[in-house]
């Protein structure tokens, strides 16, 4: 890894797409982006956090180097704040979380009360010495920096990180109400110390971060964890962030074929394999970044209804329940500890999503 991809005992920031619609206050996005409608076919990636884990880029964990990055906070029991991260140590991870000290906005030290979403739109709850609180969001949150003191691999030693939030903006998606944020990171206290993006992708640009309050999913097989003192921060372009945009948010809700409620959260879970082609769902995947896929679901109305005439798989929670035309049949698949059958001619309903294969001649739309 580059030192411009990674800072060595360092935080590392995800960030995901989302929305059409602009926030008020907040930065526009390119008017390229803005236009992005047609959500018929969807570009695929390997990674969870992050869009390709082929060159190895922030959350790309392929290789052995030792790295600590981030995927988000968590409020313990006695209150207080930390950075959720790990180490990447070749044979799997380690965690190793930060204490936030504190947050710094115009040259004021501030206690953090609390750290928030509302769907993915951030908010902060800070404190200062008398006890009053100011609440951020959207453009007031730019140039707040969080203080984090980041520990080596055993706990020993610690080194601090000044982690900034430059911009806040609202993404391209389906529902215009994914919001993303430009998260930058510098040793503190270090004279003439280089400010770097957080999020870094696959061809060494800067990317953006999403958040969301209430789970956090591992970076190696996207196993997730439930609770409101959890917010995920995750990379514009990875699986997680992706699905939001997709329709697909863990904060939504719609109406399944019966009539009744349905939380979109497991169907986001769906997704999050459903687009890295991981059928066992862990950390295994059998696809190339940017392959096109048509999605489809069982939600009434769907979000997405495309061509299922090459139906590659059937998706839940855990994974693909059928595979029949692989995306990459070029990639070697032993298959799941479950053999999974070929699907159905009738899908039926014991699914959350489909996707098919898009033909090849066929010129879909890609939305990325």
């Amino acid at each position: 890894m580059t030192t411009g991809r990674l800072f060595r005992t360092s935080v590392l920031v995800t960030i995901v797409w989302g929305g059409c619609g602009d926030v008020a206050g907040t930065v526009n996005l390119a008017e390229s982006e803005k236009n992005i409608t047609n959500y018929s076919s969807h570009p695929n990636g390997t990674g969870i956090h992050v869009g390709s884990t082929e060159p190895e880029s922030w959350f790309g964990l392929t290789n052995i180097s030792l790295t600590w990055f981030m995927d988000g906070f968590s409020q313990h029991s006695d209150g207080s704040w930390w950075a959720t991260g790990w180490y990447s140590i070749g044979v799997g991870l380690l965690s190793a979380d930060a204490e936030l000290i504190s947050a710094e906005i115009n040259g004021a030290s501030l206690g953090v009360q609390a750290i928030r979403t509302t769907g993915s739109r951030l908010s902060v709850d800070l404190r200062d010495s008398l006890g009053n609180v100011q609440t951020l969001q959207d453009s007031a949150l730019i140039g707040l920096s969080f203080l984090l003191s980041v520990p080596d691999p055993v706990g020993l030693t610690h080194t601090n990180y000044l982690l900034r939030i430059a911009t806040a903006e609202t993404l391209s998606s389906q529902f215009s109400d994914v919001y993303a944020y430009q998260m930058e990171y510098v040793v503190a206290g270090l004279l003439g110390a280089t400010t770097s993006s957080s999020c870094i992708g696959p061809n060494n640009e800067s990317q953006r971060s999403v958040f969301y309050q209430g789970s956090q999913w591992n970076p190696m097989n996207a196993e997730r964890s439930d609770g409101m003192n959890l917010v995920t921060m995750t990379c514009e372009s990875g699986a997680v962030a992706t699905c939001m945009r997709w329709g697909y948010r863990p904060w939504g809700s719609g109406q399944d074929q019966t009539g009744q409620t349905a939380s979109f959260a497991d169907y986001h879970q769906a997704c999050i394999h459903m687009k890295r082609a991981s059928y066992c769902g862990d950390s295994q995947t059998y696809t190339l970044d940017g392959t096109p896929i048509f999605i489809s679901d069982e939600l009434s109305p769907p979000i997405n209804s495309g061509s299922m005439a090459l139906i590659e798989a059937l998706w839940t929670t855990t994974g693909a329940t059928c595979v029949s035309n692989r995306r990459h049949p070029e990639f070697l698949f032993l298959g799941c500890p479950l053999p999974l059958p070929n699907c159905p001619s009738d899908l039926g309903s014991s699914y959350l999503l489909a996707d098919g294969l898009v033909p090849a001649g066929v010129l879909a739309r890609l939305t990325d």
